[in-house]
């Protein structure tokens, strides 16, 4: 959602559409919640930073993908009281919008999260001061994140994709040309049936 971004698209592709994908927007929220969750532990007091000790994966995942321990770890959790727990249901709130079925139903939602958001804000303080940024910058580029709705596009595969390849340049620490590059890529995310090699004859 950068403004260069878009500045870039504008002055070269004039006709193209600004979609602002779910992976970002979701991304962005998570953010928020990691930074509520930081300051929170900083400043919220000493039980505040004892609830939040090694919880960073909690606040991460999705309560379907929790696995049994997790889940009973978060249960123990005052999630009412902790601005954290608001935190998170602000970003779990804030992904059921995506399953909204039309671009007004969407709008609709999305209007009324950022009201939410912002009387929770008001409601329960300075902790919760990045989910205000979040909403802020939602309001902000609106009709790009609903634009998902009318293109019906989403970069999600690409993302996870780029983060594998991002991670195989790594840790080869380099390559001495591209050709080297392209054929590991191919390798980590090809799918490739790898032939047995026998070194041996019986």
């Amino acid at each position: 959602m950068s403004g260069a971004y878009t500045q870039g698209v504008r002055e070269n592709l004039g006709n193209a559409a600004i979609v602002y994908d779910k992976f970002h927007v979701v991304a962005l929220a998570n953010g928020a919640v990691d930074a509520v969750r930081r300051d929170e532990a900083r400043a919220g007091g000493a039980e505040a930073k004892a609830q939040l000790k090694q919880s960073l994966w909690l606040w991460r995942k999705n309560p379907e993908h929790l696995t049994e321990s997790e889940q009973a770890r978060l249960d123990q959790l005052d999630l009412k009281h902790l601005a954290t727990g608001q935190a998170y249901q602000v970003r779990l709130e804030l992904q059921s919008i995506y399953r909204s079925r039309t671009v007004e139903k969407a709008r609709e939602r999305w209007r009324d999260w950022i009201g939410w958001v912002r009387r929770k804000v008001e409601r329960l303080g300075a902790l919760l001061a990045p989910m205000k940024r979040l909403a802020d910058t939602v309001e902000e580029h609106l009709e790009g994140i609903l634009a998902h709705w009318q293109a019906g596009l989403t970069t999600s595969f690409w993302e996870g994709l780029n983060s594998v390849f991002s991670a195989v340049k790594r840790k080869a620490r380099g390559y001495r040309s591209s050709v080297y590059m392209i054929t590991m890529l191919y390798f980590v995310a090809g799918k490739l049936a790898i032939p047995s090699i026998f070194t041996h004859s019986k």
